[in-house]
């Protein structure tokens, strides 16, 4: 079995972060060893920010982040972002995370390709994504913003109104099934990591609390 645990480490840029150590090294440092393909570009990643620590910009986005993390599914999910940004926008590490009984694994690491994503498709994959409503989304907006066009003058003022439910909808049904597919993704490198479940679940918390109280 591998070790994971959360550590207060400083980072190439003299601050100090929270990152996963994993056998006793930071996940940047296994992250820069094998900074190969189109990462290569952005020269050093060991400032990448931890996408669980509660610091990107928009909070459905961290949100969104936790919605995965802990999720039973077995899933890409977002561990490490680009430090400038702090958004999903740049930079998207992902580690490939399956669960089980007595052991979680994070089978490869990657980086998002996001060439292929549609721009409108994304846009309409919030309030106005209608195969995505439960009956108590029909309930609520079925005579109102669920038949609205999209682009019109109704529908920004909606979507200006209510910012966080739009995105995080649109993060939902269309960025999360996207990293799904593996033709978004740059495989990095097979990993092979695997964690103790209760070790895991330790590490889980800890960020938790992290991303909690950067949120006060």
């Amino acid at each position: 079995m591998n070790h994971i645990e959360v550590k207060y480490i400083k980072t190439c840029y003299d601050y100090y972060e929270y990152y996963w150590v994993i056998d006793d090294e930071p996940i940047t440092v296994y992250l820069d060893r094998n900074n190969t393909g189109s990462l290569s570009a952005f020269g050093s990643l060991l400032g990448l920010l931890p996408a669980w620590s509660g610091e990107l910009i928009w909070q459905w986005e961290n949100d969104f982040i936790w919605e995965m993390a802990d999720s039973r599914e077995e899933l890409n999910v977002p561990v490490l972002v680009c430090e400038d940004d702090c958004d999903l926008s740049c930079i998207v590490i992902v580690a490939h995370i399956r669960k089980e009984k007595n052991a979680v694994y994070w089978d490869r690491i990657g980086v998002l390709d996001k060439s292929n994503i549609n721009a409108q498709d994304y846009g309409q994959s919030g309030i106005l994504c209608l195969e995505a409503y439960t009956d108590e989304d029909w309930e609520k907006y079925g005579d109102n913003i669920a038949l609205e066009e999209y682009g019109s003058s109704e529908y920004w003022k909606w979507v200006s109104e209510n910012s966080y439910e739009e995105h995080i909808r649109r993060l939902r049904n269309y960025f999360k099934p996207y990293m799904q597919n593996g033709q978004n993704m740059e495989w990095i490198w097979e990993t092979g990591w695997q964690f103790e479940r209760e070790e895991y679940e330790i590490m889980t918390e800890r960020y938790r609390e992290i991303a909690i109280n950067r949120e006060r």
